[in-house]
């Protein structure tokens, strides 16, 4: 009894204390927050096209977008191309960004809403960083992005529902001021990843003719081509029953609208594109791609796959004169042959842009262009089995036949009432069979024991019947005269 007495006491003085610190932390809070009117907008001055530089930082990741002759580029990736479309939904977003709310908190209660700037060690509770510059290097506009709030709930999110928002707003600090705002839009795409501003487009190769994989080892090479756009791949220099198994490699939509995850620097390209396969794809419409593939080991994450691509085109600078044209399909037909050539030459200019770049893919993307050739043959067709000869000592069915290894099995007599058996070609005569001496069958089958069988009146008596079956026989029909 004591020591429930004892325990209780110790249970009651843990929860007073924590009921303590509690109200400790929630007056702290409290006190540090203090009401604001809120403006409309976050940025109530926001120049998109003065914006020349964007640098965005979170934990111990840095991305940098800036604008090189006049376009933008990811500075961690070698000057590459930054998505266009990604990067002005980010920038219209900041500009039309409506405010929900916003308090005046203590700086040493930033953490508990994660709008600490980032890049100290020792910092908790930091959030995306965000700053945006003008062509002279000027800063403009800075801002961190903070907590989310969740639905889940939880002791973080509960501190910050103190703050006012409902699930699902994010609390942003903007540099400068003392507010803390809350925004509906999380803004999901200004995170700290080189690789996710990169602009994915790609070259894309249609309308395949051929395709020629030169492998290190020339046995492993191979040759693929079709006559017709809709016609099916067959093999160059194939032997007597050697075909393609399209289930082992897909070439009619090989690097069609193809993709990267990411891309190296072109200084990079002669260390990675070592002992590299070399693939030439050409078209029907005139476009001939050059691509090197190879395969590196990865380091934890699986193996990586890169490419690089060289692109060149040939095409009809006049349309084939069509006799017997009437005028007015002649002009119809040269707008559409002049609409066409633009719109390759259009092609051939957008894809000379990804010549030179090192792009990592996925395997998908380059499985077919690994394939040795004896991998990409489809298997031989099984060899038709002949049927067993039949002849002496076999049956139809290829088993042996019992009748002919049992001598006599043929012509032993009918059981009474039964139908005298057909003879066959292979029976002996009656008279030849001595029932008294049977011939020795192989040692593997048993010796029958024949007993004869009185044979009916109808039938012809046997040569030697005893005189006691002809005594005691009843004829069932009458009796034939001798």
């Amino acid at each position: 009894m004591k020591k429930i007495i004892i325990l209780l006491v110790v249970l009651a003085a843990i929860i007073g204390t924590a009921l303590v610190q509690s109200k400790k932390r929630t007056s702290l809070l409290n006190r540090s927050l203090v009401s604001v009117k809120a403006r409309e907008l976050l940025f109530p001055e926001f120049d998109i096209n003065g914006i020349k530089k964007i640098v965005i930082k979170e934990g111990k990741g840095e991305t940098t977008l800036v604008v090189q002759n006049d376009t933008w580029v990811v500075q961690e990736r070698a000057a590459y191309p930054v998505e266009k479309e990604k990067l002005q939904t980010a920038l219209l977003s900041l500009k039309y960004e409506k405010i929900k709310g916003g308090r005046r908190i203590g700086k040493d209660s930033w953490s508990k809403v994660g709008v600490n700037s980032p890049g100290n060690a020792n910092t908790t509770g930091a959030g995306t960083l965000v700053e945006l510059f003008d062509e002279k290097g000027a800063l403009m506009h800075s801002l961190v992005l903070g907590g989310q709030v969740s639905s889940s709930g939880g002791s973080n999110n509960e501190q910050m529902r103190m703050f006012g928002g409902p699930a699902g707003n994010r609390f942003v600090r903007i540099q400068g001021e003392d507010t803390i705002w809350e925004i509906n839009d999380q803004l999901p795409d200004l995170v700290a990843k080189p690789d996710t501003w990169l602009a994915k487009g790609f070259f894309d190769v249609q309308k395949l003719k051929s395709v020629e994989v030169t492998a290190a080892k020339p046995a492993d090479s191979w040759k693929a081509s079709r006559a017709n756009e809709p016609g099916e791949f067959t093999l160059d220099g194939a032997g007597p029953g050697e075909s393609i198994d399209t289930a082992k490699v897909s070439l009619g939509s090989l690097f069609s609208s193809p993709t990267f995850n990411d891309v190296l620097s072109k200084d990079k390209a002669a260390d990675i594109m070592k002992d590299a396969v070399k693939a030439r794809l050409v078209t029907f419409d005139g476009f001939t791609y050059t691509i090197l593939t190879a395969k590196k080991a990865g380091q934890g994450d699986g193996d990586k796959y890169y490419v690089t691509v060289t692109v060149s085109g040939e095409f009809p600078k006049e349309r084939a004169a069509v006799k017997d044209e009437k005028p007015e399909d002649k002009k119809k037909n040269d707008e559409a042959f002049a609409a066409e050539k633009k719109r390759l030459e259009e092609k051939l200019a957008d894809e000379k842009k990804f010549e030179g770049w090192v792009y990592e893919v996925t395997e998908y993307t380059v499985s077919s262009l690994l394939k040795k050739r004896s991998e990409i043959l489809a298997a031989a067709p099984p060899a038709k089995q002949q049927a067993p000869a039949t002849g002496s000592g076999a049956s139809s069915s290829g088993l042996p036949d019992i009748k002919k290894m049992i001598p006599g099995l043929n012509t032993l007599p009918a059981a009474p009432g039964s139908a005298p058996a057909p003879a066959t070609p292979e029976a002996a005569p009656a008279a030849s069979i001595n029932v008294n001496t049977p011939a020795v069958p192989p040692p593997a089958v048993p010796k029958p024991e024949i007993k004869p069988a009185p044979a009916p009146a109808a039938s012809p008596a046997p040569a030697e019947k005893p005189a006691a079956a002809q005594e005691t026989a009843k004829p069932a029909a009458p009796q034939a005269k001798p």
